[in-house]
């Protein structure tokens, strides 16, 4: 994103404008302005199908943003006003009309206070390893939730700017305050053309890192979690393919990761196919019901849409959506930050802390709670 390339300029053109929506990739970005119409989803399987509802009133596009928990009231899809495209080609506006720049947004208040609390990881820990040695499931994800406060208003596109900069290669999201940069792709439908990538298994991005993804740990949890999306693509597609695991770099952390790719049966809408899939075993665990049911049981916070789908959609049924990880939610002066660990047999508690706090280090150095990279 560093690059003075045609898509790059295009990218910070609109961030510059300071838009209310945000979707950024590789070579995609869409910006929406204003809200022509906001739709609360509700709660139960029946939010993804309230969602394509938003279709009656877009004009193009649609973002949206699900709670992790599927009977927890938060989920929102939003049609904007004005919607723009960033590509190879630059920046071109879908509907109405491009405000005029307002670089007052980029900079980030100071911080004032941050809390985190140690003794309520180490408690859900204790709780989910006795149901992990218990045999009463397999895998399971906790959670940690850090609070901060600033001196002011926290402006949502000015993180995005500097999480395109440090986060390479991931999916860069605004979403009514839910702001982050996902390394993990749910789902992308375009043309009836899938494609969906599983991570699981998390490593510090050393010259230990090899080592430390090939242990037997990391390999079973990755499994869990590949097997998962596996079985919930199957029914939608006339031919799947699996790619071979590999390791994928992400800034300074890296992850075990396995590729899908398929073509879908006529009809099929990128929702119907997040629906089914989340949560992943990368999210929640193994069964993932099971794992749900402990996870309200045993984490303190409300992880709201944090680790839920998040991305857009349009009226033909296309788009992207990744999982909502590494991001926060912003509300004026306040931010809420999330990051989890998947917690198997085996599994230590400082360890799986310690993955936490890298995966905490995108949204704090975008806050400036922590110094860049290097």
């Amino acid at each position: 994103m560093k690059d003075e390339t045609a898509f790059a300029a295009a990218v910070f053109d609109a961030l510059e404008r300071n838009p209310d929506h945000i979707w950024i990739e590789d070579d995609l970005a869409i910006f929406g302005w204003g809200v022509v119409d906001k739709l609360d989803l509700g709660t139960g399987p029946d939010r993804y199908a309230r969602a394509r509802k938003a279709d009656e009133a877009a004009r193009s596009v649609t973002f949206a943003s699900f709670t992790f928990d599927i009977d927890r009231p938060g989920s929102v899809a939003i049609v904007p006003e004005t919607v723009a495209k960033a590509d190879a080609s630059g920046l071109t506006v879908l509907t109405g009309a491009l405000p005029p720049p307002d670089r007052a947004h980029q900079a980030v208040p100071g911080m004032l206070a941050m809390v985190e609390d140690r003794s309520n990881w180490d408690a859900g820990f204790r709780r989910a390893m006795a149901a992990l040695d218990g045999g009463i499931i397999e895998k399971v994800v906790l959670t940690r939730e850090v609070k901060a406060r600033f001196d002011g208003e926290v402006r949502t596109a000015g993180i995005v700017r500097r999480l395109t900069e440090t986060q390479p290669h991931s999916y860069t999201f605004s979403v009514a305050g839910l702001v982050g940069s996902s390394p993990e792709l749910l789902a992308g439908l375009e043309a009836g053309k899938l494609r969906s990538n599983c991570l699981a298994g998390t490593a510090v991005r050393d010259e230990r890192a090899n080592r430390a993804l090939a242990q037997e740990k990391m390999i079973r949890e990755h499994r869990f979690a590949a097997d998962s999306v596996a079985e919930a693509l199957a029914s939608h597609c006339v031919s799947l393919t699996r790619g071979e695991m590999i390791r994928a770099d992400f800034a300074d952390i890296v992850h075990l990761s396995t590729p899908f790719d398929g073509v879908v049966h006529d009809g099929t809408s990128v929702l119907d196919i997040v629906g089914d899939l989340h949560p992943t075993a990368a999210v929640a665990g193994v069964p993932s019901k099971t794992a749900v049911e402990l996870i309200r049981q045993i984490e303190s916070h409300d992880r709201g849409r944090y680790a839920g789908p998040v991305g857009w959609f349009d009226s033909t049924g296309n788009g992207t959506f990744a999982i909502a990880l590494r991001c926060g939610l912003i509300h004026g002066a306040e931010a809420s930050l999330y990051a989890g660990a998947g917690l198997v047999a085996g599994s230590d508690s400082d360890s799986e802390y310690s993955e936490t706090e890298i995966k905490l280090r995108p949204m704090k150095r975008a806050l400036g709670i922590t110094p860049e990279i290097g």
